[in-house]
């Protein structure tokens, strides 16, 4: 009796006392000498595991569980089923929904057999938390519908209040405004009632919140108004820095900027206090929203560039998407038209890939509803066989026998999908194979096409020095048979034949290297102003006739960048048709003469090395810029063009690390801009 009082008096000691005080005198009580019952010794776990849930949630699951195997040992229900809600919060705490949900329905089930009414409204509680967290917001629903009865039936007048502000977070995120208000005011009005004045001001800061979205202002002003004061005087300061935040937007959209700026600059001094990185960014943004409308740009600028720079640092993608959106208007807003369109090209991209994200949550979501469901089952069915072994003892072989044919079924059921599973992975690697097979076949056949493209012209530049080498053959003969031969007359003859000689055997040379890397995945260093060059050289024969201006202004400091020359050249080459037959399709529309021009142009800001080749043709029609590199999409008549040049061209550069931009307007011309990194020898 004197060790139990002794073990009493120092847990209510620990009242008195901090967390890391109370945690140390529990962990104390374990190691010490002082002998304790199991069901003891089984509520000081169940204490350290509720005292670590918020300071080392992995060791609240390690005592909780320890609590559980020893109130499992005893058959104490109540026991059990705390140790189990206490596993179940830690699980929450960590985001790890799949284990929560168990863990807490297991915990329900056992308090509606022990009727622990108070413990099943918490249960309900919080698994209506968790599917309102994971959107599942029908079973959300129907758990604090739950709740809210139970509370209703004991006349728990604060158990109301609570489940009324948690369904009216649901039907807040179903945006279904008018049932959020009521349930919100509801519970607001049941705290005042009990006095109860950090939950009224957290009800306003909610019904603030709705009225925000639903452009009711003034009301909004009044609710935030009101909590700030509660908020205050209790010096809750991550509330306080959201109400701010949120009264700076409300007089943003009010056109009230310079106040909007007060409130902003009060939410950040807050934030930055409680070292909220997240809120600080979102702060920023705010502030840089509102410096814009007011005309001052600067500090519009500064704000965006310390945010992204926590976003990045935070990692958080809607964050960064919001800061490059606000980007894209701020340059937009100040005439930087280039600067506007690369941002709001960031954010597109961006854009793409939370979608992605987004749509990924939601499956890993419903995935977890379904694993939890089915784990649900399994329990479900373990305890009815426990339940009736405990029942009678007749029944044991015959449960034994359903237990182990069910572990046959399980086995034979793993082994099938073993099996299935395997057969799938080499049908899915054939299928890959097999694409990968078609995409180098489409590749290659675009290599040839274009070299098919070039055939004509190749055969006439290796022609030309033919008949020039026949001639000057031709020439000395009837020399040598002269009585005084002319030696100088034969040593230029014998030089220009050498001359014709070098041309052919650099056009087949450059020929069999082009049509080698398409085929060969090979990786080195090289100079870009000479691939440019030979690419040139291949295409130059279609440009013979038409008459258009070419001039190459290369940069001849150019650092070397790495990838396959020979599909670099195949991009080059690849432009330049393309720029000359948007000339002549502009040329053939027109009535009107005009200077035809093609430019080429390579240079480097030290980090990239950029090429760009422009021309004075057709152009591109506004509609259809974003098309232009999808794959078969061409905008040549019927016969001119695959629609395969551009899209692998775009796989070739993004090969080398680099990408591709278009600027272009409708008969006026086009530019496309290959950016690509430095080497990095």
């Amino acid at each position: 009796m004197k060790r139990l009082f002794t073990l009493l008096l120092l847990l209510f000691e620990l009242c008195l006392y901090g967390t890391n005080t109370q945690i140390d005198s529990l962990e104390n009580i374990l190691q010490s000498n002082v002998s304790l019952s199991s069901g003891q010794k089984c509520d000081v776990l169940i204490l350290l595991s509720k005292k670590y849930l918020r300071v080392s949630p992995q060791k609240s699951v390690d005592y909780g569980k320890a609590a559980l195997e020893l109130a499992s040992q005893i058959e104490d229900d109540l026991r059990i089923a705390s140790a189990l809600k206490n596993i179940g919060s830690a699980y929450y705490v960590q985001s790890d929904f799949v284990q929560g949900l168990d863990f807490f329905k297991q915990a329900l089930k056992i308090n509606i057999e022990i009727n622990n009414r108070q413990e099943i409204a918490a249960c309900y509680n919080n698994l209506g938390l968790i599917y309102n967290n994971l959107g599942y917001y029908q079973e959300a629903l129907k758990n604090h519908l739950s709740q809210l009865k139970i509370n209703e039936e004991d006349n728990n007048l604060k158990g109301i209040a609570i489940s009324k502000r948690n369904i009216g977070n649901i039907y807040n995120n179903l945006r279904e405004n008018d049932k959020a208000i009521d349930y919100y005011i509801s519970a607001r009005d049941i705290s005042e009632q009990l006095g109860d004045t950090n939950s009224v001001a957290t009800t306003l800061i909610n019904l603030g919140a709705v009225s925000m979205e639903i452009n009711e202002y003034d009301k909004a002003l009044e609710f935030f108004d009101k909590a700030l004061k509660i908020k205050e005087q209790m010096n809750d300061v991550g509330n306080i820095a959201i109400i701010y935040s949120n009264l700076g937007v409300i007089q943003r959209s009010l056109g009230n900027h310079q106040l909007a700026v007060g409130h902003a600059q009060k939410a950040l001094q807050l934030y930055e206090s409680l070292n909220n990185k997240q809120g600080c960014a979102i702060t920023m943004i705010n502030l840089a929203d509102a410096y814009l409308k007011m005309n001052n740009s600067r500090l519009s600028h500064q704000y965006l560039l310390k945010a992204l720079e926590i976003a990045r640092e935070i990692d958080s993608k809607k964050i960064i998407h919001d800061v490059y959106k606000m980007l894209s208007e701020w340059y937009k807003v100040n005439g930087d038209y280039k600067k506007s369109l690369e941002y709001f090209t960031l954010e597109s991209s961006l854009q793409d890939s939370l979608f992605n994200i987004e749509k990924s949550m939601q499956i890993r979501n419903l995935q977890i509803v379904y694993e939890v469901e089915k784990k649900e089952k399994e329990i479900l069915e373990q305890r009815v066989s426990i339940q009736k072994l405990k029942n009678s003892q007749i029944y044991l072989g015959l449960v034994v026998l359903i237990v182990l044919a069910a572990i046959f079924v399980v086995y034979l059921r793993f082994r099938l999908k073993q099996k299935i599973n395997r057969q799938l992975e080499i049908k899915i690697a054939e299928a890959l194979k097999k694409q990968n097979e078609q995409q180098q076949i489409i590749v290659h056949q675009a290599s040839l096409t274009s070299l098919g493209e070039l055939a004509a012209g190749i055969a006439h530049e290796i022609k030309q020095p033919l008949q020039s080498i026949s001639l000057a053959t031709e020439s000395l003969g009837m020399e040598i048979t002269e009585a005084s031969p002319d030696m100088s007359f034969i040593a230029g003859t014998v030089k220009e034949i050498f001359e014709d000689i070098r041309r052919i055997k650099f056009i087949i040379n450059e020929i069999s290297n082009f049509s080698r890397g398409q085929q060969d995945s090979f990786i080195e260093d090289f100079d870009v102003n000479k691939h440019i060059n030979n690419a040139f050289s291949l295409a130059r024969t279609r440009f013979s006739n038409s008459r258009i201006d070419v001039v190459f202004n290369l940069d001849e400091a150019l650092p070397e960048i790495k990838g396959n020359p020979y599909k670099f050249e195949q991009v080059m080459v690849n432009f330049f048709n393309n720029a000359k037959d948007a000339i002549d399709e502009k040329a053939g529309k027109t009535t009107v003469d005009f200077d035809k021009k093609m430019s080429v142009k390579s240079f480097t800001d030290g980090r990239f090395v950029f090429i760009e080749v422009s021309d004075n043709g057709v152009g591109v029609p506004e509609n259809i810029k974003t098309n232009i590199f999808l794959p078969f999409f061409t905008t040549k008549t019927l016969g001119k063009g695959t629609g395969l040049g551009l899209s692998i061209s775009l796989g070739i550069i993004k090969e080398m690390n680099g990408f591709i931009e278009l600027e272009s307007e409708e008969m006026k011309g086009t530019t496309l801009r290959v950016k690509i990194p430095v080497s990095n020898k």
